[in-house]
Parts: structure tokens; C-alpha cells; sequence
């Protein structure tokens, strides 16, 4: 199969999600976005906004670029649709790698290189973190019963864990990736001058505990 039927089986699969968003968030600026009321949602697995999640970690990437006196990036489509590749094989992938086993998109570039961008700088960041919002040193939960559903719920407190809002899972893996020095020299590398943003939702394989892949793809062009 070549690469250009290849990404549109996956199209047809689920991808082209920014193409046929409502809203197209990547319109409003950075202050605009943050005010708007989807943003403080918690995110709902079952009602997953890929789009709003996807301009949240791209604005909040600015943001610390913009703390530590960085040029922004600007936003390419191209390169949401890049990074949808990879989350869209990522979510059934049983660790995390920047080559996928599907040989029209393997690699970073390839997958760059099926959207028609030349490029003369290319990264990418990758992850896979949990939905829930979890207190630093929480690293586990209890599981019961609630209505004929099962719930998790905080040892320490009994209470419920509560999903993340696409506000805060933004920070929270952008934080991650400043934290990881191969992630940051990405995010704060001035000679990559755009920046796209993916993210889907899964479950951690053994507990079901629900999760997010994340990624960007980092581009300067040729």
C-alpha cells in the first residue's frame, strides 16, 4: 500500500479530526482560548474533544516559550495531522517509541514527509499519561463499586479521583516534558520554528486506568 492510500484508510478511520472540528481553536489567540468555558471541562473519554486537548498543549507550549524570552511557535495543520499519525498507532502500541511498525509512516519524518512538508528540522515529543488528577506522591488508587459501575478512589482521602480539565492536563504534560531533558531541548530549541500537537484518549492495559498519548511534532521548514 502506498503512503498516500495509506493515510486515507486512516482517515477514514478516525483522523482529519482538526479538518471537521466545530470550532477551529487554533483561530483564537492564546488569551482568547484560555477564557473559553471548554477549556476548565474535565475531560470526558467518552466524549473526547482531540481538537480542544490538541490547542491547549499547543498554547501552553507558547506560554513557557514565551517565559523563558523564546520566539513562539507558529502553528502548521500539517503538523497536527503528523502528529495524529503517530497517537492514532500510539493508543494500541504497548510501550512508548518515535518508529511505529506500520512502514508508510515508521519514523518522524515519515510521517512529516506523508503530509508534503520538506523539512530542514524536525523533533517529536511523545507520552502517555494518566486522565486523572492526581496529587503529587499519589500513585495509587482503589477501585469499587458505585451504582452497578466501578469507580476509582483516593486511599488517603476516600474520595473519587476527578478527570483533568483540558486545561490542566495541558500543563501537566507540558510539565512532564520540561522535566524529561530530551523532551525540553525540544520545546526550547529556538531553530524549530512550528509546532503541532496531537493527543488520544486510551487505558493503561493492566488497571484500564484511563489515559491520554500525547504528541508534538517540532518542524523548521527547508
Amino acid at each position: 500500500m502506498n503512503p498516500k492510500t495509506f493515510i486515507g484508510l486512516l482517515g477514514f478511520l478516525g483522523l482529519g479530526i482538526f479538518a471537521q472540528a466545530a470550532t477551529d481553536w487554533t483561530k483564537l489567540s492564546a488569551d482568547e482560548f484560555a477564557r473559553r468555558p471548554e477549556v476548565q471541562q474535565r475531560i470526558d473519554p467518552a466524549h473526547f474533544d482531540e481538537a480542544l486537548l490538541s490547542t491547549a498543549v499547543f498554547h501552553e507550549t507558547n506560554r513557557v516559550r514565551r517565559r523563558l524570552g523564546l520566539p513562539l511557535f507558529k502553528h502548521l495543520a500539517k503538523l497536527d495531522d503528523a502528529a495524529d499519525l503517530k497517537a492514532a498507532v500510539g493508543v494500541f502500541e504497548p510501550g512508548l517509541s518515535h518508529e511505529s511498525y506500520l512502514p508508510a509512516i515508521a519514523t518522524p519524518a515519515a510521517r512529516i514527509a506523508s503530509m508534503g512538508l520538506e523539512y530542514q528540522r524536525i523533533a517529536e515529543n511523545i507520552a502517555r499519561l494518566p486522565s486523572y488528577d492526581l496529587p503529587a506522591g499519589i500513585k495509587q488508587v482503589g477501585v469499587r463499586k458505585v451504582g452497578g459501575r466501578e469507580e476509582y478512589y483516593r486511599f488517603d482521602t476516600g474520595g473519587p479521583l476527578e478527570l483533568r480539565t483540558y486545561e490542566s492536563f495541558a500543563v501537566y504534560a507540558v510539565d512532564s516534558w520540561m522535566n524529561s531533558p530530551g523532551h525540553r531541548a525540544n520545546i526550547v530549541n529556538p531553530a524549530l520554528a512550528a509546532l503541532g500537537c496531537a493527543a488520544r484518549p486510551c487505558e493503561e492495559p493492566v488497571s484500564g486506568h484511563a489515559q491520554i498519548y500525547a504528541v508534538q511534532v517540532f518542524f523548521t521548514p527547508l
